[in-house]
């Protein structure tokens, strides 16, 4: 706005600038006008003062009266009544250039007296007090009072095109990749706006259509693998012991591990947890304690649970189911040993797991949510999915998993729930 203002404001001196210059009886009319009124302000009543226009040769000035006989009528306009005295100007061509006389009214001390100038010069240099008078009060004083306006309404235009930019900005960010239904409101003015919000919005449809399709690429043919997978494992059994057949064995159990992780995965990417549901963690933690136990026990170690407080929370029943799954499932493989492995749900709405490995190192602590990232991919045989199965679903919930090295040795792993609202 500023260089716009600049730019309006030395066109318009270009026009005053060229609009005078080429009428000379205005610019010497102006300039007698202008010097006279240098003596109307001046305290003296001589015009002693006046010391002319700039370039101006053989400048003379001086009171006259009316009844000065013949110097009164020679100073008189041609066309004006007898015994009258007129504002007048005359310019000349005389050969230095041009000369310039006139007879201007001025008041002084509420006394009115008649001021007589005269002086010769060439040029525009004479006029520049008129120009410069001129862009003062045609130029600069009315754009001073139009700058304002444009920049109030320039501000006020500027605000209202970006609040509703704004308002997209907040929503944006507020964006739940939980919640795929979520779209930005759609502002019906101003029209740029709101076709950008609308781009927006299409994109964010084709964007869920696309993950919709993946997930359920995963989703089914994790499914599709179950079968297979478990008649391969029968048919396994059915051949006679054998190193061969173990490690068989071994591969199955891992590769049916990996596609409950994937089907585990893909549901979690795709829930959507009620908000009134409420469950108790403790009965859900006995549960699958009671269903991992044999399993655990096989392995020559202890898998405890205590319940702590009021374990009521906010959730959804088998997603909390998996992630007690997959805690307990990452105890067993990275903390091997005689050592039990410790749930807890509660106090209040949460559940933790501990177990006594030898814990996790500092620089492993920013990436074991990470889908699919292994320490060391040589000496475990896991996909590296479920600590961020864990997390998602704990996101589903709009809760939180931590985790930290507790004393005496080992992992702590603790997921917070939404508290259910208080009767």
């Amino acid at each position: 706005m500023a260089a716009f203002t600049l730019l309006f404001a030395l066109l318009d001196v270009g026009i005053v600038v060229v609009t005078y210059s080429s009428q000379p009886e205005s610019l010497a009319q102006e300039l007698l006008t202008l010097e006279a009124s240098k003596a109307e302000r001046s305290t003296d009543l001589t015009p002693d003062l006046l010391a002319g226009p700039p370039g101006a040769e053989h400048w003379a000035a001086r009171y006259i009266e009316p009844n000065s006989g013949g110097l009164f009528s020679a100073l008189s306009r041609a066309d004006a009544p007898i015994g009258v005295l007129m504002d007048w100007t005359r310019r000349e061509r005389v050969p230095s250039g041009f000369r310039i006389s006139g007879v201007r009214s001025v008041t002084q001390d509420g006394q009115q007296r008649w001021l007589f100038m005269q002086f010769e010069g060439d040029g525009i240099r004479p006029f520049v007090p008129v120009i410069a008078n001129e862009i003062v009060q045609h130029v600069l004083l009315p754009l001073i009072p139009l700058s304002l306006l444009l920049l109030l309404f320039n501000v006020f235009a500027v605000r209202r095109v970006l609040h509703p930019l704004r308002r997209a900005e907040a929503e944006v960010d507020a964006l739940d990749p939980g919640n795929v239904l979520l779209r930005l409101s759609e502002a019906p003015e101003p029209r740029e706006v709101n076709t950008l919000v609308r781009a927006v919005n299409r994109a964010l449809t084709r964007l869920d259509e696309t993950m919709a399709i993946l997930r359920g690429f995963t989703a089914n043919a994790a499914h599709e693998l179950r079968t297979p997978l478990s008649i391969m494992q029968l048919s396994l059994d059915r051949l006679p012991p054998s190193p061969q057949r173990d490690d068989l064995q071994a591969d199955t159990q891992h590769m049916t591990r990996l596609v409950g992780q994937m089907l585990d995965l893909a549901q979690a990417d795709a829930m959507a947890v009620e908000p009134e549901t409420t469950v108790d963690l403790a009965e859900i933690g006995r549960e699958i304690v009671a269903a991992m136990a044999p399993k655990v026990f096989k392995e020559n170690r202890d898998l405890q649970f205590e319940s702590v407080g009021d374990t009521r929370a906010l959730g959804h029943a088998e997603a909390i189911y998996r992630i007690y799954r997959n805690l307990i499932d990452n105890a067993r493989a990275h903390a091997p040993g005689d050592k039990p492995i410790e749930v807890t749900a509660g106090p209040g709405p949460q559940i933790s797991v501990r177990d006594h490995g030898p814990g996790i190192a500092d620089e492993d602590l920013p990436h074991i949510f990470e889908r699919f990232w292994r320490k060391d991919r040589r000496t475990t045989d896991g996909a590296g999915l479920g600590l961020g199965i864990v997390q998602r679903l704990a996101q589903a919930h709009g809760g939180t998993i931590t985790v930290e090295n507790v004393s005496g040795g080992g992992a702590l792993f603790c997921v917070t729930f939404a508290s259910p609202p208080t009767r």
